[in-house]
C-alpha cells in the first residue's frame, strides 16, 4: 500500500500540480491564445444601399437594437464618405452606447482624418452581462466639420430595432453587426437550455444507435457461455452462424467503453443495411414499427445482459470502474459539451451538404424506404447517393416527429461527439492501453481542428462513416495480426465494412489500402481471413452495388476531372495547432524508424498508420504527375479523414515514451509528470475554446430569423406555388441556394428555383436551374417591371429572401408595382408576384 501511495506521489501529484499551474497562468495572463474571449455574431443586418446625411453638431444618427444574447461586447459599422481622407481636416465622429436606462457604456471620437470610404468602425466595450432582450442605442454624433457618415439601408430590417436620423434621409437601418462575448455563466445557461429542449432526442438517438450492435455483442457473449458450459447453444451454427463464430470477448468486457465503442460502431453499421433490407422484401418502416423494434430491442438487451452477468459472476472478471474510466467519462461529457456550445446560435446545419441531407431524410420519413427517386419533393427518378447517415436521422424523425432542422443539427453534433469513444475502442482493441487510449481520444474530440470542423460544412455522412472507421480499422488489425480467435472475427469486419460502404462511398475508397497495408506488415500471413471477409462484405453490399451500376456511368464518373478541384488543402494543416501535432508525427516517425532498426517491436502500428496515409496520398496524387485523375476521390475530402491515422500514431508512438518515462530517475520523472501536466492543459484549453468557436461564419447560409418565415411558407403559400431563392454558383456548375432558401423543399415541399443539390441527377432540372439564375444574377435592378413579367415567364409566383440574402434586393423589390410584399420580419423577406394584365 505504501508502494502504491508513493507510485500515486510520484506521477498524479506532479501531474496535477502541473496542470493547476498553467490554469492559473492562462487565467492571469489573459488574454492569451488559451483564453483569449470568444466572439459571435449576434445581430447581423449586413444590407446597405443608401448614406444618410453625415451627424454635424444637433444632428445625429441614432439605431436602436435588442441583443439575442448576453455579452454585448462589440458594435462594427462602414463608414460612408466623399474623397479621401485629409491630413489638415479636424473633423470628429463620435459613437456613444446608451443601455435601456440611458446609462452610458461607452463612447468613442474618432478623427476623421484616420477614416477611409468603407473602413470598418468596430466600437469595443466590457461585455454586458445582462445584455439579453434589453433595448441600447447606439448615437453617431459629429462635430460641424465632420464629413464621415456610415452605411444604411433603405427598408425596414429589423423587428426590433429602428433608425433616426434628425436630418432627412430615406434611411431605415444602419448596417451594422453586433458581437457577443460568451462567459462561462452563459455557457451553463445555454447548455441547460438546449439540453432542456432537445436533450430528450439526443437521449432517444443515445438508446438508438448502438441497439443492433448491442444485440449482437451480446449474443455472441451468451453464445460462448453456453458453449463454455458444455450445453447446446440457444442459436446453432446452422441457424445463427455469426454467433457461433468464436473471438475473444475479454478486452471488450474488460473495458466498457470499448464495449460501448464497439456497439456504436456497429450499430450505426447495421441500421443502414436493416433499412436497405426491408425495402429490397418490399416493406417499409413506420412509426409504431420502430418503436416496436425499440422496445422489443431493448427488453432483449436487458435480458441478455442479466443472463450473460450472471455466468459471469462465475469467473473473476468483474467489470470494474477506475479513475482512467472517470476520466474518459468526463472527457466525453466536455467534448459533447464543446461540441453543444458551438451550435448553440444555429438553429440549422451550416453549408449546402445539410439541405441536401435534409431533403433525403425527408424523402426516407415520408416513404419509409431507402430512396430509390425523390418522391413528391423533386423530378428525380433516381438516387445514386449514399444513405446510412439519413436512416438513423429518419428513424427518429419517424419516432419523434422532432423538427426536421434541429434533429439533424444535433443528431450531428453528436455523432461528432461519440467518435472520440470509437477511437477509445479502437487503440484499446489494438494496444490494450488505457491510456493510450485515453491520449486519443483526446486528441480528436478536442485539440485536432477535425472532426469538429465538419460541422462547418454539414458533412453528416461523412462524420457517421468517420465514426464507424476507427473500430473497422481495429478490427482488420485484429483479423490479421491479432490472436487466433480474433482472426475467425472476419464476418465482424465484414459488417463495419458494409456499413461504411453504405454510409459513404469516398470513406470506403480510403479505408481499401489499409487491408493490403496490414497483410504486408504481417509479411502476407492471414490473407484467406481477408479475403473472407472481402466476400462477405460483397453480399452485404453487393445488390446496393448492382443498383448503382445500373443507374449511373461509372466510365464517366471516374475520368470526369475538375480544374483545382484536387489541390492540396495546406489551410487544414496550419490553423490553430495543427502544424504542431504533425510535426510531433514527424519526430515519431524518427523514433520509430529509429526503433525498427533496434529490432524493437512498437513500431508496427504508427508505421502501418504512416504506411495507410502515404498509399491515399500517392493514389490521390497522381494527376501531379501527368496520369489521369478522377473527382470522385479527392485529397481534400481525404485529408479531413486523416486526424484518425495522426490519432492512433501518436497514440502508439506515447506507449515507449510514457515506459521509458517511468523509468527515469524519480526527481526527472517528477519534472516530466509536471511539464506533462502543464502541456495537457494548455492543450485542453486551447481545444475546448478551439471546438466552441470552431464554425465559419461565412458557411452559415439558414439563420433563426429563416425559420418562422419558412413555417409561414408552409401554411399559408399555395402547394402548386414556385418560389425564386437567391443563389450562385457553388461547386462546378451546380448552383445552391444561398439562404434559409435551401429549406423550402424539404420543409415544405414547394418548388424552387434552385433546389438543393440533389438536383443535379436530372439533366434537364439541371439547364433550367443554370438558365434561371445566370440570368438573375445579371438583373441590375429589380425594381423594374419588366423583371417581374421575367419571373412571372419562369413560372414563379413567389420570391423567398433569407436574411443572408443574394442577388435579390428585397428593397428594390418593394418598389416594384407588380410585386407585393407578404412577410416581412428580421431581414426575411417574401414576395408575391401579381398576375400578369
Amino acid at each position: 500500500m505504501a508502494i502504491r501511495r508513493w507510485q500515486w506521489v510520484r506521477r498524479w501529484l506532479p501531474l496535477a500540480i502541473g496542470a493547476a499551474v498553467m490554469a492559473v497562468w492562462a487565467w492571469a495572463a489573459r488574454p492569451s491564445p488559451l483564453t483569449a474571449p470568444i466572439l459571435t455574431d449576434d445581430i447581423s443586418q449586413t444590407r446597405l444601399d443608401t448614406v444618410p446625411p453625415a451627424p454635424r453638431n444637433e444632428q445625429y444618427l441614432e439605431q436602436t437594437f435588442v441583443p439575442r444574447w448576453n455579452g454585448l461586447s462589440e458594435v462594427e459599422l462602414i463608414a460612408a464618405r466623399s474623397g479621401e481622407p485629409d491630413a489638415a481636416e479636424d473633423g470628429r465622429l463620435t459613437l456613444q452606447l446608451f443601455d435601456d436606462d440611458a446609462t452610458l457604456i461607452t463612447e468613442q471620437t474618432l478623427e476623421t482624418s484616420a477614416i477611409s470610404h468603407n473602413q470598418t468602425i468596430t466600437l469595443s466595450f466590457d461585455p454586458q452581462t445582462r445584455s439579453l432582450n434589453r433595448t441600447y442605442r447606439l448615437r453617431l454624433s459629429g462635430n460641424e466639420t465632420n464629413p464621415v457618415s456610415v452605411w444604411a439601408y433603405d427598408l425596414d430590417v429589423l423587428a426590433r430595432g429602428q433608425l433616426t436620423a434628425t436630418a432627412a434621409a430615406n434611411a431605415q437601418e444602419l448596417r451594422f453587426t453586433t458581437r457577443t462575448q460568451l462567459t462561462f455563466a452563459d455557457a451553463v445557461w445555454s447548455l441547460v437550455t438546449m439540453l432542456s429542449r432537445d436533450g430528450l432526442i439526443m437521449l432517444l438517438a443515445l438508446f438508438f444507435l448502438p441497439l443492433p450492435g448491442c444485440l449482437l455483442l451480446l449474443l455472441v457473449e451468451k453464445t460462448k457461455n453456453e458453449k463454455r458450459k458444455g450445453e447446446r447453444p440457444s442459436f446453432s451454427a446452422t441457424r445463427f452462424p455469426l454467433t457461433a463464430t468464436r473471438f475473444p470477448l475479454t478486452p471488450l468486457l474488460a473495458d466498457p467503453f470499448a464495449w460501448w465503442g464497439t456497439a456504436f460502431a456497429l450499430g450505426v453499421s447495421l441500421w443502414p443495411m436493416l433499412w436497405f433490407g426491408l425495402t429490397l422484401a418490399g416493406g417499409r418502416f413506420h412509426s409504431w414499427s420502430l418503436w416496436a423494434i425499440f422496445i422489443l430491442g431493448w427488453t432483449a438487451v436487458l435480458t441478455l445482459w442479466l443472463s450473460n452477468r450472471n455466468a459471469r459472476e462465475k469467473r473473476p472478471r468483474p467489470i470494474t470502474l477506475s479513475p482512467r474510466h472517470l476520466v474518459a467519462l468526463s472527457l466525453l461529457a466536455l467534448i459533447l459539451a464543446a461540441r453543444l456550445l458551438a451550435v448553440r446560435d444555429l438553429a440549422f446545419p451550416p453549408w449546402v451538404d445539410s439541405g441536401r441531407h435534409s431533403l433525403i431524410t425527408a424523402v426516407m420519413t415520408e416513404t419509409g424506404q431507402t430512396p430509390s427517386d425523390y418522391a413528391s419533393y423533386l423530378p428525380v427518378t433516381r438516387f445514386p447517393y449514399h444513405f446510412g447517415f439519413h436512416t438513423l436521422a429518419a428513424s427518429l424523425e419517424l419516432m419523434s416527429g422532432w423538427p426536421l432542422p434541429r434533429l439533424l443539427l444535433f443528431l450531428g453534433q453528436l455523432l461528432n461527439s461519440l467518435l472520440p469513444l470509437t477511437v477509445y475502442a479502437a487503440v484499446w482493441l489494438i494496444l490494450r492501453r488505457r491510456g493510450a487510449a485515453l491520449l486519443a481520444a483526446f486528441l480528436v474530440g478536442l485539440p485536432f481542428l477535425f472532426p469538429g470542423f465538419y460541422a462547418t460544412w454539414g458533412r453528416l455522412t461523412q462524420l457517421t462513416a468517420m465514426l464507424v472507421m476507427p473500430v473497422l480499422v481495429a478490427f482488420t488489425w485484429l483479423v490479421v495480426r491479432g490472436g487466433r480467435a480474433w482472426r475467425r472475427a472476419w464476418w465482424l469486419l465484414a459488417l463495419l465494412a458494409a456499413g461504411v460502404f453504405f454510409t459513404h462511398f469516398r470513406v470506403f475508397a480510403y479505408y481499401l489500402p489499409l487491408p493490403f497495408v496490414v497483410w504486408l506488415s504481417a509479411r502476407g500471413r492471414q490473407g484467406h481471413n481477408l479475403l473472407a471477409a472481402a466476400g462477405s462484405g460483397l453480399l452485404l453490399a453487393g445488390p446496393r452495388l448492382f443498383q448503382l451500376l445500373a443507374i449511373t456511368n461509372p466510365g464517366r464518373q471516374i475520368t470526369y476531372t475538375q480544374t483545382s478541384y484536387n489541390a492540396f488543402p495546406t489551410n487544414y494543416i496550419t490553423p490553430g495547432w495543427e502544424r504542431y501535432y504533425w510535426t510531433a508525427a514527424s519526430i515519431g516517425l524518427v523514433l520509430a524508424l529509429t526503433a525498427v532498426l533496434l529490432r524493437r517491436r512498437w513500431p508496427v502500428l504508427p508505421l502501418v498508420m504512416t504506411g495507410w496515409t502515404a498509399a491515399l496520398l500517392a493514389a490521390l496524387s497522381l494527376d501531379r504527375w501527368g496520369l489521369p485523375g478522377t473527382t470522385v476521390l479527392n485529397l481534400n475530402s481525404m485529408v479531413i479523414t486523416l486526424f484518425l491515422p495522426l490519432a492512433l500514431f501518436l497514440a502508439a508512438t506515447a506507449v515507449p515514451l510514457w515506459r521509458w518515462l517511468r523509468q527515469r530517475h524519480w526527481l526527472a520523472a517528477l519534472m516530466a509528470w509536471f511539464c506533462l501536466g502543464g502541456g495537457l492543459m494548455a492543450v485542453t484549453l486551447f481545444g475546448v475554446r478551439q471546438q466552441i468557436s470552431i464554425l465559419n461564419p461565412q458557411t452559415i447560409l439558414a439563420r433563426p430569423a429563416d425559420l418562422p418565415a419558412l413555417a409561414w411558407a408552409d401554411q399559408n403559400l399555395p402547394e402548386t406555388a414556385v418560389i425564386a431563392v437567391n443563389s450562385w454558383k457553388w461547386l462546378g456548375e451546380t448552383w445552391s441556394a444561398t439562404d434559409g432558401g435551401l429549406w423550402l423543399v424539404p420543409l415544405t415541399g414547394r418548388s424552387t428555383t434552385t433546389p438543393p443539390a440533389d438536383y443535379t441527377y436530372n439533366p434537364k432540372l439541371v439547364q433550367q436551374v443554370r438558365q434561371f439564375n445566370e440570368t438573375a444574377s445579371a438583373v441590375p435592378d429589380w425594381s423594374d417591371p419588366t423583371q417581374a413579367d421575367w419571373l412571372r415567364q419562369q413560372g414563379v409566383t413567389y420570391i423567398f429572401i433569407g436574411q443572408r440574402g443574394g442577388f435579390f434586393d428585397p428593397a428594390a423589390l418593394n418598389r416594384n408595382p407588380a410585386v407585393e410584399m407578404v412577410y416581412g420580419r428580421d431581414g426575411v423577406f417574401i414576395f408575391s408576384l401579381f398576375p400578369s394584365p
